[in-house]
């Protein structure tokens, strides 16, 4: 039986694009896919991939989507997460509506611009973009984005981007395109009102990545409480979390593999404690308890380990039956 709250709770997958490259185990490139279709076969609700050019190489996002997709039937697909302001939108527009279509539908788009790491920034001015103004690209992308799956001849002339009788063909399989979940909050308990209206304007929920419990109830209590003002539903938003995990009864373990796997994407520790828990799966289950409680539905797990396949496996026999 489910846990008090967790009815319409579900759970996503990331899958390990990068982990092969890191540790130059290229032979294990074929496992990304045999654990999507593990995942599918679990029940899960969807498996992720992460995006990056040069800052942490890996395989391209929305290529290996294409292939989960033909290798599944049901489960969804995402990216936790796109960084749109390093590709031109009309391209964009037209690649995911493509893998919208072939995926009947399956697709949904967690976005975001990266850190200020400088090798982040690197990758944006490798492809001409200027860091200091992919906000702004961002915002302008999303809105084309929408403009480019819904409308036709759209002619657009914006600060970033100019284009002029414009129908993007085939059209997504979702009406108004993939779902959109915006990075938000992080390490914050308060939305600008420039993230706010990004979430309501452009996106379809939000979905944090390093967000404590407290911190997520305010930045959701935040977020329904504008949408009831504009007369909105919402229940036509997603509240989800990006959830770094690392299951395994000794602790001491744990936390030396999960900060040694960390340390292979970033250059520095850049989680603190807002990342885990690391430990065993009645800790685990406690802090998804809290983050239901604060409100969140979709929880997009990420293992901090070197072998996310026997992650998954325990992660299926220890936490997710008390949400089912």
């Amino acid at each position: 039986m489910a846990a008090n709250g967790s009815e319409g709770v579900r759970f996503g997958i990331v899958l390990p694009t990068r982990d092969f490259i890191v540790r130059e185990r290229m032979e294990d490139c074929p496992r990304i896919f045999e654990m999507a279709e593990r995942v599918e076969a679990l029940g899960y609700d969807s498996a992720w991939v992460g995006d990056s050019l040069l800052a942490r190489p890996r395989l391209e996002a929305l290529t290996t989507l294409a292939f989960v997709a033909g290798r599944t039937r049901r489960l969804g697909i995402g990216t936790s997460v796109l960084l749109p302001p390093l590709r031109e939108p009309v391209l964009l527009a037209y690649t995911l509506a493509s893998l919208d279509l072939i995926s009947k539908g399956r697709l949904t788009l967690g976005v975001g611009i990266g850190s200020k790491d400088p090798t982040v920034l690197h990758e944006y001015r490798t492809v001409g973009v200027d860091p200091d103004r992919r906000l702004s690209r961002l915002e302008e992308t999303l809105l084309l984005l929408r403009r480019l799956w819904t409308e036709t001849g759209v002619s657009h002339d914006g600060q970033h981007f100019h284009v002029e009788d414009v129908t993007v063909l085939p059209r997504p399989a979702q009406p108004r395109g993939p779902r959109i979940l915006l990075t938000v909050g992080n390490n914050s308990d308060q939305l600008s009102p420039r993230q706010l209206d990004r979430v309501l304007n452009l996106g379809d929920g939000m979905m944090p990545i390093r967000a404590l419990p407290d911190e997520y109830a305010r930045l959701w209590a935040q977020v329904t409480t504008e949408v009831a003002r504009r007369g909105r539903d919402p229940a036509m938003l997603t509240p989800a979390l990006y959830f770094t995990i690392h299951l395994d009864d000794d602790v001491a373990h744990a936390e030396q593999e999960a900060n040694e796997f960390l340390l292979g994407y970033y250059p520095r520790n850049v989680w603190g404690d807002r990342w885990g828990p690391w430990g065993a799966a009645g800790t685990v289950r406690e802090r998804i308890d809290a983050f239901i409680e604060a409100g969140v539905r979709l929880f997009v797990v990420r293992f901090a380990a070197w072998d996310a396949p026997a992650q998954l496996e325990r992660f299926t026999e220890e936490v997710l039956p008390h949400y089912q």
